[in-house]
């Protein structure tokens, strides 16, 4: 017995056993049971699939139907023919005898553009009749009097739209083959009064529409899909010779309607069928599938067929995985572990052979290149830690010194305005309120209200500076003042007009600036428009390229389109001669 205990076996023979027992042997007892099960499991997906099917084409069917049923209740939208069919059952104060050419010309527009409708017919309480039939009335008031209990039927509806069965129309001179019709057929009704009957509506709908809809879905390679109404007649097949079939007088029909199941097994003809229906609640209009049991045999034998290959192909594979394993993986493994206890030990002198490129390998790798990183992460955190006082040694020095001129400059702005220099107070206050708002304390981001107070201060410095040879505009919309923008974020397009867009511009050049709600995301949309020289299209293209000196252009286009989005940024469209236009879309931040 101690050749059995787990605890002395190696990791190959232990990995091995694992595979065997947890995952070839569960599949195996799983094949067996599921081969045995296999009927069951076919016909329970036969008939979730099924189900999905029928209930699908009476979605679509009600959808279709309900349609025909609106368009045919548009008759009440006529005002006129419903006056004109009550003049003509004598309903109205008027005399009877109307203008009859009324109901005709509407029951003529009712089929226009309607391919599937034939025909749709009129009667009135007094016998009258109205029709729009190409192929004249005969053939319908031929089948309308074979069929008196249409008539009943659509009398017991007390005005309700009733569909009523499929029927055949012989060949004729107008249809060279038999044609079959189905039609819903309506009480019409005096709303206007008393609610009194004026007469009946019959419209006639190709079997073509129920094809469309129908005939290409199929339940199984060789089943079957009929259509049927509440009282068992025949609606719609594939076969044209089943129609006018009375579904309820085949034994299959009463015992599927007499269970109540929705699937079930029939015999028909000799055949076993797998027989499942649904039911309309629109009109009780029946969806029946019937699947032989050969179709439901040939899926179960093609599902055992696969399970066996997958099996055979399975059980070989995790063979094959147990003999890789121990041999590729298990070897590797106990090298590794005896290094990273060396490793444990702080022994880093110990270097693996990399056997392989696969994840064994790459971590084989990642253990020999573990120890000079190491030793260069440490001088790296020498090196990073020492960049970071400088760094915050210069930005006090960089925070000290603008405070000086700062501050110098004040006591400047004091001593003109002692000398009553106002142009050079109003100067060095511009420049001082600069400076205060380049060097404050706080975020990134500002108020728009408080960027124009820099820009316009800006601009006036820069209008002093060239002696008045160009004019700057703000035109802003105020419900945005109070939106947060990106600090400063005016300055590299502002200097670029002013610079390079007015450098050979002795007088009339003009920069406006336009600030108004982007409709297109809600933001911010800032123009910044100049007639200067504009931007040669070598030159624009190296700025959209990123290749210019002109890093604050495209600064700001980066970041926005990282931290909000693509559809925020900067646009730039140039013209030499004639100017150039900067577009900016902020995000609306409150």
């Amino acid at each position: 017995m101690n050749g059995f205990r787990l605890g002395k076996w190696t990791l190959q023979r232990k990995m091995t056993l694992l595979l065997v027992l947890f995952i070839l042997l569960p599949l195996l007892v799983f094949g067996y049971s599921f081969n045995g099960s296999s009927g069951r499991f076919v016909a329970k997906r036969t008939d979730q699939e099924t189900s999905q099917v029928l209930n699908l084409v009476k979605q679509n069917v009600d959808q279709m139907l309900k349609e025909y049923e609106t368009q045919l209740k548009t008759i009440y939208d006529n005002e006129e023919v419903i006056a004109e069919l009550s003049r003509i059952d004598g309903l109205s104060g008027s005399p009877s005898g109307g203008n009859s050419e009324t109901v005709n010309r509407f029951l003529r527009n009712f089929l226009r553009g309607k391919e599937d409708l034939d025909s749709i017919y009129l009667y009135t309480s007094d016998g009258q009749t109205y029709f729009a039939d190409f192929k004249g009335s005969n053939f319908f008031l031929s089948q309308f009097g074979q069929h008196p209990e249409w008539q009943r039927t659509v009398e017991a509806a007390e005005g309700r739209a009733v569909w009523l069965p499929t029927y055949e129309l012989p060949s004729n001179r107008y249809l060279p083959q038999a044609t079959h019709y189905f039609l819903i057929g309506m009480q019409v009704k005096d709303v206007t009064e008393s609610m009194q009957t004026l007469g009946s509506i019959y419209m006639n709908v190709k079997i073509s529409a129920l094809d469309r809809l129908v005939k290409e879905v199929n339940v199984s390679p060789n089943g079957i899909l009929l259509l049927a109404d509440g009282m068992g007649h025949l609606l719609w097949s594939r076969n044209p010779e089943a129609y006018g079939v009375k579904l309820s007088d085949i034994p299959f029909y009463r015992e599927l309607l007499e269970y109540m199941e929705p699937f079930t097994n029939q015999e028909l003809n000799g055949e076993l069928y797998r027989v499942g229906y649904v039911q309309s609640s629109y009109n009780n209009w029946l969806y029946l599938s019937l699947i032989p049991q050969s179709d439901m045999t040939a899926q179960s034998r093609d599902l055992r067929q696969f399970l066996l290959v997958t099996l055979i192909a399975f059980g070989g594979s995790f063979l094959l995985l147990a003999w890789l394993t121990s041999r590729y993986i298990t070897r590797p493994v106990r090298q590794m572990a005896r290094a990273m206890k060396q490793i444990h030990k702080d022994n880093m002198d110990i270097q693996l052979q990399t056997t392989s490129a696969d994840e064994i390998g790459l971590l084989q790798a990642a253990y020999n290149g573990m120890r000079g990183r190491i030793a260069d992460l440490i001088q790296e955190v020498r090196i990073v830690s020492g960049k970071e006082k400088e760094a915050e040694i210069r930005a006090l020095q960089a925070q000290i010194n603008p405070h000086f001129v700062y501050n110098s400059l004040d006591t400047i702005n004091w001593m003109a305005i002692e000398r009553e220099q106002t142009d050079i107070s109003e100067m060095i206050a511009a420049l001082s309120d600069i400076m205060r708002y380049a060097i404050r304390s706080g975020g990134p981001w500002v108020k728009l209200e408080e960027e124009l107070k820099w820009a316009n201060d800006y601009a006036y410095l820069q209008k002093m500076r060239f002696e008045d040879r160009f004019g700057i505009t703000f035109d802003t919309d105020p419900s945005l003042l109070s939106l947060r923008v990106p600090r400063l974020f005016l300055q590299p397009y502002l200097e670029n007009a002013i610079l390079h867009g007015m450098e050979n511009v002795e007088e009339g050049g003009q920069i406006a600036v336009s600030i108004s709600e982007d409709k297109s995301t809600g933001g911010i949309r800032v123009v910044i428009a100049d007639n200067g020289n504009g931007i040669p299209q070598e030159e624009l293209q190296q700025i959209m390229l990123r290749r210019s000196k002109g890093i604050g252009i495209y600064n700001l286009d980066d970041r926005l389109k990282l931290e909000f989005g693509a559809e925020y940024g900067v646009s730039i469209r140039s013209s030499p001669e004639e100017g150039t236009v900067v577009e900016i879309v902020l995000p609306r931040l409150s």
